[in-house]
């Protein structure tokens, strides 16, 4: 079984206002400000809708939040 390996978000293009390397991976939950590494991930809240519906990635940018797409 072969899998594809993901790039990584450093060179992935935003959707939203096409930059390189702004997007970040969502945590959701209530992250310790303290320890909660805030230029590495974006925080997602504490609910989610499930279903695979919720975003993946939000730029840090322009703010856009959507599904990773790996070119």
């Amino acid at each position: 079984m072969v899998t594809k390996r993901r790039k990584r978000l450093s060179v992935l293009v935003c959707p939203g206002c096409s930059a390189v390397g702004t997007l970040r991976t969502i945590v959701y939950g209530m992250p310790d400000p303290e320890t909660f590494d805030f230029e590495k991930y974006a925080v997602g809240g504490c609910c989610m809708n499930g279903q695979g519906v919720d975003p993946e990635v939000k730029c840090r940018i322009c703010g856009w939040e959507g599904m990773r797409e790996d070119e």
